[in-house]
């Protein structure tokens, strides 16, 4: 369904949760928020509308200092995984993966052409990256933004596992000749949820989670259902959240995927300040 622009200023009117991604949507491709993003952000504070980063980012160290902000209420992260009151520091969800299970799936993953990580869920926010060998981890990453550091092969998933600590997500990067749904049918033996983070980036979680989930189980804490929730994003793994909102946005710069799972698509990008422009014009001009 494609709103027009009547018709998405008129469901704005009911919204009272804000609930967005971070990479690609608040953030610019340099991971700074412009003023212009942080003051639309503030002023939804103001009034009274919950802004909640909604992200596939673990939840340790978020907010984080490149948002330039320490205003919000709430957080959810690693996909859905964590619900989290920032100002009391109490979970509503924290759901992770079995240390064992995410250890096999560690070791399933050990292929040429694949560099994996996996966050665990502790106050540090652990989190290894893994190859078969360095040389391959090094031949990967070449063609990705660096996101890990390389910590070993194989003895990752034993570490993994005899640490015995929840997984709050484990991801991969991968190269040709992989593709995409070579990975999408691996949680069919392990009850685990896929879902494709970026370009070349999936990730696994714990069963059913989601941030559509997760913002349903904050929205019901609140008071309120998801009708009464906005969500934005860019990715895949943005989806579910934009389908099962009162009202979804596409970013201009987002997939097709996200495109298709939302009402409205914008036409400007992050790099443009795409999210402060919805803001300004459809929640705080009503």
């Amino acid at each position: 369904m494609t709103l027009t622009e009547q018709e998405l200023a008129e469901k704005a009117k009911g919204i009272r949760l804000f609930a967005f991604d971070l990479d690609g949507t608040l953030m610019r491709n340099d991971k700074s928020v412009s003023e212009r993003t942080q003051n639309a952000i503030r002023e939804l504070l103001a009034r009274g509308i919950e802004a909640v980063p909604t992200t596939g980012r673990a939840w340790q160290g978020l907010p984080m200092p490149e948002i330039g902000m320490d205003d919000f209420h709430y957080l959810v992260a690693a996909c859905g995984a964590i619900v989290r009151d920032l100002r009391t520091g109490e979970f509503f969800c924290r759901k992770t993966i079995d240390a064992r299970t995410a250890a096999n799936l560690l070791r399933t993953l050990m292929k040429p052409g694949i560099s994996a990580y996996v966050c665990i869920d502790d106050e540090p926010g652990t989190r290894y990256g893994c190859a078969v060998n360095r040389e391959e981890f090094d031949r990967v990453a070449a063609a990705f933004t660096p996101r890990n550091g390389y910590d070993g092969a194989a003895d990752i998933a034993d570490k993994v596992e005899r640490l015995g600590k929840g997984v709050l997500k484990v991801g991969i990067n991968f190269i040709d000749p992989w593709r995409e749904e070579d990975f999408l049918s691996l949680p069919a033996n392990s009850g685990l949820t896929v879902n494709p983070a970026a370009v070349s980036n999936i990730e696994w979680d714990a069963f059913g989670v989601s941030k559509a989930r997760g913002l349903e189980e904050l929205a019901h804490h609140l008071g309120f259902g998801l009708e009464q929730v906005c969500t934005i994003g860019d990715s895949g793994n943005d989806v579910e959240m934009l389908e099962a909102a009162g009202l979804g946005i596409a970013m201009g710069n987002a997939s097709d995927v996200a495109r298709d799972a939302a009402d409205f698509t914008l036409d400007l990008t992050n790099e443009q300040d795409g999210l402060a422009d919805f803001v300004e014009r459809f929640l705080l001009d009503k």
